[in-house]
């Protein structure tokens, strides 16, 4: 085969893949909600005593 066909073969098998990658990763769906079973903390619920506690912690490394 010539340079010429190959390099054309290879330029289609590239572009095949790369199609094929891109449907996989549906680049236009929105980003996934946060899993609802594992909420971050609730600044509301802190006791005032792990507050305090918090930022002794934060004085300290300064």
């Amino acid at each position: 085969m010539t340079k010429f066909t190959k390099a054309l073969l290879f330029s289609a098998a590239a572009a095949g893949a790369a199609a094929l990658v891109l449907n996989q990763l549906d680049l236009d769906a929105a980003p996934p909600e946060p899993d609802p079973g594992f909420p971050g903390p609730n600044p509301d619920d802190i006791a005032e005593e792990d507050v305090e506690m918090m930022l002794n912690e934060l004085a300290s490394q300064l």
